[in-house]
């Protein structure tokens, strides 16, 4: 079960550091509220030894994206691959927080954002869907490694 949010796009960024920060600070306790794409749920992978984990996102029993962190290369990952209307956004817990989404591209879709980390760190890493009208849906929040 995943969190549910209701946020526009340019509030994603500032809640991201929130509950980056909230996570860290509380645990990664999950709240719900009435928002975001209904018949969301998100299959979150194991943290793999180098640090890196994956998060499918399935909408109504079909699969419809993923988000990603692959540690080799510090690099941050969305794919949306169903046509919806809703983009997928993936979350790493830095400061300021980084961001890969593909929110008004056509699907299918990968959008990628790197840049060197400091080895052995951790950071928390979250997932979303959705789009401005409808707000965001978002996974749990887990834990990666640079």
């Amino acid at each position: 079960m995943g969190m549910n949010i209701s946020l526009h796009k340019r509030s994603a960024k500032a809640l991201g550091t929130v509950v980056a920060t909230a996570g860290l600070l509380l645990g990664a306790g999950a709240g719900t509220a009435a928002a975001g794409p209904s018949g969301v749920t998100f299959k979150a992978g194991s943290m793999q030894s180098d640090g890196s984990r994956s998060i499918s996102v399935h909408r109504n029993g079909h699969y419809v994206g993923k988000g990603w962190w692959k540690a080799n290369g510090d690099t941050l990952y969305a794919t949306d691959s169903y046509a919806d209307g809703y983009g997928v956004s993936a979350y790493l817990g830095t400061a300021p927080v980084r961001v890969a989404d593909t929110l008004g591209h056509h699907s299918p879709y990968t959008k990628s954002v790197g840049g060197n980390l400091r080895e052995d760190r951790r950071y928390t890493f979250w997932v979303c869907i959705g789009n401005n009208k409808a707000g965001l849906t978002c996974s749990d929040i887990y834990t990666v490694t640079s």
